[in-house]
């Protein structure tokens, strides 16, 4: 028999932005209503990424390889946030799926303070390398200016990014992904709207592109100063509540290591991506593999919004020791993104001319953009499997294991990778790299997720990991 999920402490409050009950009796129905706003919310974000680089496009080839250039560093900047948001989300998570929501409102009172000093710090250290750093990532001499600019731009931004990823992580964790959602599409809608006034109407170039960016950020996190402040959901954040403890953080930064480590090797990943295109193909060839990373982020994002929209679920069952949830969550959670992942990954690789047209009229980046989009979006059809595991890795506390799917893609399996084939086939052995490692992840993440559903079918939980909280 299974253990039932402890009812929560605190009842959310009802309406817009209160958070759903985790221990509702239809898990599929809480994951759609957890996974569908965060679906939502992801789509948009990766929308944005995209018409902004058409808005950029539009200026010029070495200003959309500019902004390219740029993306490894706001990997990194992204990295230590999310790194930190999972670590919080899950052990949030599994602390109100024990009853302790005490101890998840200093959680992540906590995490969030410490994304001031954190950011500052992040600002002061890209802001002295920025130099260095763009000419190891292959900035040219038509490049270089306006790479430098957006970045020095952006940089301000950090503590900004840092605090609205966090904010999203504490929503999420909690149930609550329709505020999560309401929040990104305010601030895709306002960024979209300041680019082209920002980029052409003020003529300030990829600097208009940065500042729209920044102003939308400050708009998203007063909406969530007030949806704290007026106690809108079930944790609690106060700087009275925070607590900088060993035992507070650890769990967080157990768990959260793992996604900081992948991006940032993944930011290193794109920046050898890029040099070496730049290498092998100059400008166009940056720009026309930009755009067929893009699309696959612009697919990703989705599949990482219903699984993020799933971990609440799973993490509070996992919490509640109800084995059957767990199983019955994964299960629908992997069916579901499995059928996305084919169904855009089939999409791309059809129309991947008429798509690569929206983004450049120029022949020269459209011909290799065209050729990373199919073999990209061919290893995009199996990736479901490696992002349901290392949800699943990450709820349970298995850090270890979590650490091995998330470093695989774009670390340990591409790196050696793109050091051997592009010498011998050029661009196309940088995008050979990418899909090989991508399809070889999906084969571990298969080999790592059949025996835990195998235990969680015969009720042996005590054979797992214990959680990391």
């Amino acid at each position: 028999m299974t253990t039932p999920a402890p009812a929560t402490a605190d009842p959310p409050r009802r309406g817009f932005s209160a958070p759903l009950d985790l221990a509702a009796s239809d898990v599929r129905r809480t994951i759609v209503r957890l996974a569908f706003p965060t679906v939502a919310g992801l789509s948009i974000n990766a929308l944005h990424h995209a018409v902004n680089a058409v808005f950029v496009g539009m200026i010029s080839a070495h200003a959309l390889a500019a902004i390219t250039l740029v993306f490894p560093l706001l990997i990194v900047v992204a990295a230590v946030g999310e790194g930190l948001g999972v670590g919080a989300a899950t052990t949030i998570g599994r602390l109100l799926g024990k009853g302790a929501l005490g101890r998840a409102s200093v959680t992540a009172s906590t995490v969030l303070a410490l994304a001031v000093p954190i950011g500052v710090a992040m600002t002061i250290l890209i802001l002295l390398l920025r130099r260095p750093l763009l000419v190891l990532f292959g900035a040219t001499t038509e490049t270089w200016p306006m790479a430098e600019t957006y970045l020095g731009i952006m940089a301000f931004g950090t503590t900004l990014s840092l605090l609205q990823i966090l904010s999203d992580f504490v929503a999420i964790a909690e149930g609550n992904t329709r505020f999560s959602m309401w929040t990104l599409i305010g601030g895709f809608t306002l960024n979209i709207a300041l680019d082209p006034i920002l980029i052409f109407g003020f003529d300030l170039g990829v600097a208009g592109a940065a500042f729209a960016t920044v102003l939308s950020q400050l708009v998203v996190l007063a909406a969530y100063a007030a949806y704290f402040q007026g106690r809108q959901g079930r944790v609690r954040v106060a700087a009275r509540l925070t607590r900088v403890r060993l035992r507070i953080l650890l769990p967080v930064v157990t768990m959260g290591l793992p996604t900081t480590l992948a991006s940032i090797v993944t930011s290193v990943a794109f920046a050898m991506v890029y040099r070496q295109a730049g290498a092998f193909g100059g400008d166009a060839a940056i720009a026309g593999l930009g755009i067929a990373l893009r699309l696959s982020t612009l697919g990703s994002l989705p599949l990482l919004g219903f699984t993020l929209g799933a971990q609440p679920a799973i993490s509070f069952a996992w919490g509640a020791g109800n084995h059957d949830r767990v199983l019955a969550a994964i299960r629908f959670t992997l069916m579901a993104t499995s059928a996305f992942a084919i169904a855009y990954g089939l999409a791309m690789m059809l129309f991947a001319a008429s798509i690569a047209r929206l983004f450049t009229t120029d022949p020269a980046v459209q011909t290799p953009a065209v050729d990373a989009i199919v073999a990209i979006h061919a290893a995009f059809l199996l990736i479901a499997p490696r992002m349901v595991v290392l949800v699943l890795l990450q709820a349970m506390g298995q850090a270890r294991r979590a650490a091995l799917v998330n470093l695989a893609p774009q670390g340990y399996l591409l790196i050696p990778l793109l050091v051997v084939l592009p010498p011998w086939f050029g661009l196309n052995g940088i995008v050979a790299s990418l899909v090989i490692a991508t399809a070889l992840t999906s084969v571990l993440a298969i080999a790592l997720l059949v025996p835990i559903l195998r235990d969680l079918r015969h009720g042996r939980m005590a054979s797992l990991a214990p959680q990391a909280s």
